[in-house]
C-alpha cells in the first residue's frame, strides 16, 4: 500500500533520470511520508532504527502514543519475536516499486535515461537482475559503471582544485556521498 502524501509521494519511475538511486529515493519517501502519517496507520512493533525515528522526527504526540503503545506491549508479553511494522511496510513497498521499475524499463526513453543516467543502486540492480532479460541486466552494470567512473572523474578534479585553492563546486560532494550511502540501499530484512 503506497502512502501518498497530497500527491507529493515519489515513485522510483518518477526519478529514473535523477541520480544516483530512484528506488532509495521512493522508499525514503515512503518511510518520510509514513512518519508524517504515524497516526493514521499504527505500528504494531518497531525495530531500533525505527523506533529511534519515530521518536527523534514524529510530532511529539504521536510520537508518545506509538512508544507507549509499545512500551505497555512490552510489559504485557514478550514482543521481542515481532518484526518491525515500518520495515516490513518498506519491504512491501520495495517489491512493487521493483516491479514498477521493471515495467518502464520497456518504454524505450527510460532505458535511454538508465543508459545515460544511471539512477540505480549497487543493492537495488542486484535485486532487479532476477526480474529482467538478460540484455538489460548488461545495461543497468553498464549505468552502475558509467556513475561511479564520472563520480571519480569529478571528485579527482574537484580534490585537486581544493588543494590549489581554487573554487570547488559543493554539490559534487553532496552527490558523491548520496552515490554511496544509495549504493548500501536501506538493509531491508527479509
Amino acid at each position: 500500500m503506497s502512502l501518498e502524501k497530497q500527491g507529493q509521494s515519489r515513485k522510483a519511475s518518477d526519478g529514473i533520470q535523477e541520480e544516483p538511486c530512484a528506488i532509495c529515493r521512493a522508499l525514503k519517501q515512503f518511510q518520510s511520508d509514513y512518519i508524517d502519517m504515524l497516526s493514521r496507520r499504527m505500528p504494531r512493533s518497531l525495530c531500533n532504527f525505527h523506533t529511534w525515528l519515530v521518536a527523534k522526527v514524529a510530532e511529539a504526540g504521536v510520537a508518545a502514543e506509538v512508544l507507549l503503545r509499545m512500551l505497555e506491549r512490552a510489559l504485557k508479553d514478550d514482543s521481542t519475536g515481532v518484526d518491525c511494522s515500518l520495515c516490513t511496510w518498506i519491504a512491501q513497498e520495495e517489491d512493487r516499486e521493483l516491479g514498477e521499475f521493471v515495467q518502464i524499463l520497456d518504454i524505450p526513453e527510460h532505458l535511454l535515461r538508465l543508459r545515460e543516467c544511471g539512477g540505480i543502486c549497487i543493492p537495488h540492480a542486484r535485486k532487479l537482475f532476477d526480474r529482467v532479460p538478460n540484455d538489460l541486466r548488461d545495461e543497468i552494470i553498464l549505468a552502475l559503471q558509467r556513475q561511479a567512473v564520472e563520480l571519480r572523474r569529478e571528485l579527482v578534479t574537484l580534490s585537486r582544485n581544493a588543494k590549489a585553492g581554487i573554487a570547488t563546486h559543493a554539490g559534487l560532494l553532496g552527490r558523491a556521498a548520496e552515490y554511496l550511502v544509495a549504493n548500501r540501499g536501506l538493509d531491508i530484512k527479509r
